[in-house]
């Protein structure tokens, strides 16, 4: 087996890179000369992540958790946070094809309407009533950056500013439309894009500066021209000179850029995980609904449902029944 494991293991430092593969856009030759060095500024900078967990999954009916949360910094120093939790109840309508959510606001911000009717043109096929619950964090997240977004000078967002389906657009449009002096930043943890070669299009550029000798912090840019799936533009960026990664980032306004990542690199000292800002990891701890606080709700909720309702549940749930055998 570990013979096996080192020959996939083994690859070969590519001589060529490859240019960036992006849907619709013209490739930038991967080079040298597009790395540009960040100096630090100062800003305050408000950060937003989402969690979801579910607690009910049946074919009609499922319950999610959801979990909102934003802070603001101010010379390293959190001044100002908010943690949001909500329940939906969403049932299929097989008449209308829509899927119905009761929005059950814990905390009472009203960020959500009460109710909402979601066609199932706009969850993805493959999660079905399953996917409910990350699509309205997806919305929350946009409407929580637009009821902080005066407060900011630089706003975060953990993830990209791409939009999936139309009605997530028209939240995120509101929130471009709202922006005003406030930079957007969209600051993602992982990266699939990929060079016409096959490679990691992060890994090669990461690699060519270590290659160079080009000493973080830096950012990369032009990627491509004209690219259509982003408001703003795309960048790679690297926040700390002995951190093991470089990001995808997206900008927008994009004549900004060096504004909102120079607010950055005070933010990305933590030996926790160093080269990325710490703001990040404060929104995500605060606003993740682990598979142990889940559980418990599940198990208040399952315990009060009737027969019936359980019966439902159990169409879907003996997979996870059987992986917890021992």
């Amino acid at each position: 087996m570990l013979q096996t494991l080192q020959k996939i293991a083994i690859r070969p430092q590519p001589n060529d890179y490859g240019l960036p593969e992006i849907k619709d856009a013209i490739p930038v030759p991967i080079s040298e000369k597009n790395f540009y060095p960040i100096k630090s500024t100062h800003a305050k900078i408000g950060f937003v992540d989402g969690g979801n967990n579910i607690l009910f999954l049946s074919p009609g009916q499922a319950v999610h958790m959801l979990r909102l949360y934003y802070s603001i910094f101010k010379d390293n120093h959190k001044i100002e946070f908010g943690r949001y939790t909500f329940i939906l109840d969403v049932t299929f309508d097989n008449f209308t094809q829509d899927f119905h959510v009761k929005i059950y606001d814990v905390d009472d911000v009203s960020l959500f309407p009460e109710e909402m009717q979601i066609p199932v043109g706009e969850i993805d096929e493959r999660e079905k009533i399953k996917g409910v619950g990350g699509y309205l964090r997806r919305i929350g997240e946009w409407l929580l950056m637009e009821k902080i977004v005066s407060k900011c000078d630089v706003l975060v967002h953990d993830g990209s500013l791409q939009t999936g389906e139309m009605r997530e657009y028209e939240y995120a449009n509101r929130l471009f439309n709202a922006l005003k002096d406030t930079i957007l930043v969209g600051f993602s943890k992982t990266c699939s894009l990929i060079t016409s070669r096959g490679y990691s299009l992060l890994a090669s550029i990461h690699h060519l500066s270590l290659q160079r000798n080009i000493t973080a912090p830096w950012y990369y840019y032009p990627i491509a021209r004209n690219i259509s799936t982003i408001k703003g533009d795309m960048f790679v960026v690297k926040l700390h000179p002995h951190s093991e990664y470089a990001f995808r980032t997206e900008i927008y306004p994009e004549k900004y850029a060096e504004q909102a990542l120079g607010s950055l690199i005070s933010q990305s000292n933590d030996p926790t995980f160093l080269g990325y800002p710490y703001g990040l990891l404060d929104a995500d701890i605060n606003a993740r609904i682990t598979e142990e606080e889940a559980r418990i709700y599940r198990a208040m909720l399952y315990n009060a449902a009737d027969e019936f309702s359980k019966l439902q549940a159990n169409a879907l749930n003996a997979h996870d029944r059987i992986s917890e055998v021992r």
